[in-house]
């Protein structure tokens, strides 16, 4: 039995480590096909990405929103980080059953934590399948958050982590009755019944039982190693080693989601000059490798835990849109296409191929077919994320919220918006009529300029305007930004009144612009239409410059705040 433990453990660990060491090769090789991006954004202040890294994995900060599984999923998550020295241990029992770790082996708060933490993985996980098992996706409607999930890599690993658990607890009950532990003792607080179990045995039959269960915990953990790098887009199982270096270079440094502003359109990793842009500037993303090393990072790290896809509004309200699935797609796609773009494979701007014949001749068809592609496109299209999926999404910000492992949903949606507006000029024809209204009339309605101050006589108190009441703005103390919605459309007009009656009652004084205001431009930036959100910011800045004069006096004593 010995014999055979030993070659079997070692025959899978050869093979087992070879693998993960190519694996985290192609990983490497994998994430250099993405565009940089901007200097510093990602590896600004490392000492507080540290340290938002530690407190993220040690508090669980979005794990335990939910309760139990956050608590059941902390202690599996501990287990697998701090339970190595179990393998190392069973390497040993292979060659000497009642082998022990030099220095730490007997002592007791080794023992004692190794018994805890071995203990707590166990029912942990077994709490983590229970919860599966209570959420399949065969449940009606969208009620799963796990439907799409791959459910038998989960399975797969949920059993693997499930039997080396037990494996750990079996050995401890062996350990014990091969070192005559004659009464409880603490360093073996919860394996201890199996020691008495364990305990009436001769020696021999011990042995063998030691030697059998170390290939087992061994067997199983290398079979795990194997599977996971021989699949690379194995989320479910990747996440735990790259769901670290995710958080790490998140957008803030801080701790925070990466919501509040999109991030500039960039090419080559600097941000696009939209006055005099390069002739070989990339606008958006059509195709994968497009997308930054972040973005190829975010989509390996998806771990298909659902929690995304069960708080987003499109999918809830029977959308096609699944942030989850989105995600997975596009890794996938990433993964099954690096062959061919690793040979140097790709498309120009023309669309024509890069690299000669020769050159991919020894890539995989099925990498060339997955090149071949559109990543926009209808199913008869073969297209990689549906063009219905891409609109569904109202960039909420629901997703990246509720993300564990701080996955950017939102960038990579609006950077495929981007590229289709801008360059393919394809977009619900709703969102058409929109944008013309915002470039020609400067409102999503398409409303004239006049209409901005109808809601001012409306209530019974002069509201100035500036170049028509007032000369500038320094006259008041504060600008009134009405915005688009509050000075045109009748339910956002009675919160406008209202405010201003409330200025109006302190004695503040106050000044709008009128039909001078113009839409921001956060709606054609979510949608994708960047140029015209620059082309409205610009306006807006060149308004607002004129309405403050010309002075050069210090801004700070000159300039009225802004409501």
């Amino acid at each position: 039995m010995q014999l055979a433990a030993i070659i079997v453990s070692l025959t899978l660990t050869v093979v087992g480590v070879a693998l993960l060491a190519r694996a985290i090769g192609q990983f490497v090789r994998y994430f250099k096909l993405g565009q940089p991006v901007p200097a510093g954004t990602r590896t600004d202040n490392p000492y507080q990405r540290s340290v938002t890294l530690v407190r993220e994995f040690l508090g669980h900060t979005r794990m335990n929103r939910w309760g139990i599984v956050g608590f059941a999923h902390w202690f599996v998550a501990v287990g697998f980080l701090t339970l190595p020295p179990t393998i190392v241990t069973a390497y040993g029992q292979l060659f000497q059953a009642d082998w022990t770790l030099p220095v730490l082996g007997g002592f007791v708060p080794y023992e004692m934590y190794i018994e805890f933490i071995g203990s707590m993985t166990v029912l942990g996980i077994a709490t983590l399948m229970v919860i599966r098992l209570l959420n399949l996706p065969s449940r009606p409607g969208r009620k799963s958050r796990f439907a799409g999930s791959k459910a038998g890599q989960a399975y797969f690993v949920e059993w693997v982590i499930l039997t080396i658990g037990l494996a750990i607890y079996v050995l401890r009950g062996l350990e014990g009755a091969l070192h005559h532990v004659e009464h409880y003792e603490a360093a073996y607080f919860a394996s201890y019944p199996l020691v008495l179990l364990f305990k009436g045995m001769s020696v021999a039959t011990l042995q063998t039982l030691v030697y059998l269960f170390a290939m087992i915990k061994l067997s199983t953990t290398m079979i795990w190693m194997i599977t996971v790098s021989l699949n690379t887009n194995m989320g479910v199982a990747w996440h735990r080693f790259l769901g670290f270096p995710n958080i790490w270079f998140k957008r803030n440094a801080t701790g925070e989601t990466a919501l509040g502003a999109l991030q500039p359109m960039t090419t080559g990793g600097k941000p696009i000059d939209f006055e005099d842009p390069g002739e070989d500037d990339v606008y958006g993303v059509s195709q994968v490798e497009q997308f930054s090393w972040k973005g190829l990072l975010d989509f390996s790290t998806c771990t298909e835990c659902g929690r995304c896809q069960s708080q987003c509004p499109a999918w809830n309200t029977g959308k096609p849109l699944s942030p989850k699935l989105l995600i997975m797609s596009l890794r996938d796609h990433a993964h099954a296409k690096a062959p061919y773009l690793l040979a140097g494979g790709g498309k120009d701007m023309e669309g024509n191929e890069k690299a000669s014949a020769e050159a991919l001749k020894d890539v995989p068809a099925a990498a060339l077919a997955e090149a071949e592609r559109p990543l926009i496109g209808t199913v008869e299209e073969n297209g990689v994320i549906d063009p219905d999926v891409l609109w569904s999404c109202t960039t909420c910000g629901a997703c990246v919220e509720q993300c564990p492992v701080d996955i950017e949903h939102i960038d990579h949606i609006v950077d495929m918006r981007r590229y289709q507006v801008m360059i393919e000029s394809a977009f619900p024809s709703e969102a058409g009529t929109m944008l013309k209204n915002l470039e020609k009339k400067g409102n999503p309605w398409g409303l004239a300029k006049k209409q901005r101050v109808e809601w001012t006589k409306e209530v019974d108190f002069e509201v100035p305007i500036v170049g028509k009441d007032v000369e500038d703005l320094s006259e008041v103390d504060y600008l009134y930004w009405v915005g688009c919605a509050g000075a045109l459309e009748d339910r956002a007009k009675k919160t406008t009144k209202a405010f201003a009656e409330l200025l109006h009652i302190a004695g503040v004084k106050f000044a709008i612009m009128g039909g001078e205001e113009k839409c921001t431009g956060d709606s054609p930036r979510r949608l994708g239409n960047e140029p015209l959100f620059q082309q409205l910011g610009q306006e807006n800045v060149a308004m607002l410059n004129m309405a403050f004069g010309e002075d050069d006096e210090d801004e700070s004593t000159k300039k009225p705040k802004s409501a």
